[in-house]
């Protein structure tokens, strides 16, 4: 005697377990999962990051502190250069001054000659050929002396007329208007610039004069 059983099909657990709730909560768990793997992702990138940047930030301190070192030798290495070449140029000043202020003496001086005065264009000249362009601009007669003396062109007086030792030169005298010109030989020294006619260089017609 057989005995029949009917047909019954066995469902694998897989299909026999994935109801909607089940469903939902795998896929929770696996977007949990992936979130948790991305954060540790961002974590590390953060970290690389932080890394870099500390890098970067040593590399130009670094950098900075080179150049401000290089800047101050710099600045000290160019001032112990100047300091070496200023006394060459302090003792150098003083040579390269006389040429220019013997360059600067003249040769031709102008005197106008009035009451009571001797005046000049230049109170010095370059020795050598010394040229004097004399008028007279006042409304008396007057002469032009040179004196070459050591005493001061105030101190000549000796009696009512200046002493005229040392006479290098003179114009004779002018009447009122006149001109002449003179050139005179000097010599380096001091000179006394006079109108020595009665009373004139009592009167004060006269002027120091130097030629260098």
């Amino acid at each position: 005697m057989s005995v029949t059983f009917p047909d019954t099909k066995v469902q694998p657990d897989s299909e026999r377990s994935a109801s909607p709730d089940a469903m939902l909560e795998l896929s929770v768990l696996e977007v949990r999962d992936e979130v948790r793997r991305q954060g540790k992702s961002m974590r590390s990138t953060q970290q690389a990051f932080s890394i870099f940047a500390l890098l970067a930030l040593l590399l130009a301190m670094a950098t900075l502190l080179a150049v401000v070192f290089k800047l101050d030798n710099t600045k000290n290495t160019t001032g112990a250069k100047v300091s070496a070449s200023a006394p060459a140029a302090a003792q150098s000043a003083p040579a390269a001054a006389a040429p220019a202020a013997a360059s600067a003496l003249v040769h031709r001086v102008g005197v106008s000659l009035r009451e009571f005065k001797v005046d000049t264009t230049a109170s010095a000249a370059a020795a050598g050929k010394v040229t004097f362009t004399v008028r007279n601009t006042g409304t008396a007669t007057h002469e032009f002396v040179v004196l070459r003396t050591p005493k001061p062109a105030a101190a000549l007086l000796n009696g009512a007329r200046a002493d005229e030792s040392g006479n290098v030169g003179e114009t004779g005298d002018l009447a009122a208007g006149a001109s002449k010109t003179v050139t005179l030989n000097l010599k380096p020294g001091h000179y006394a610039l006079i109108c020595n006619l009665p009373g004139h260089y009592k009167a004060g017609q006269h002027t120091d004069f130097t030629v260098r």
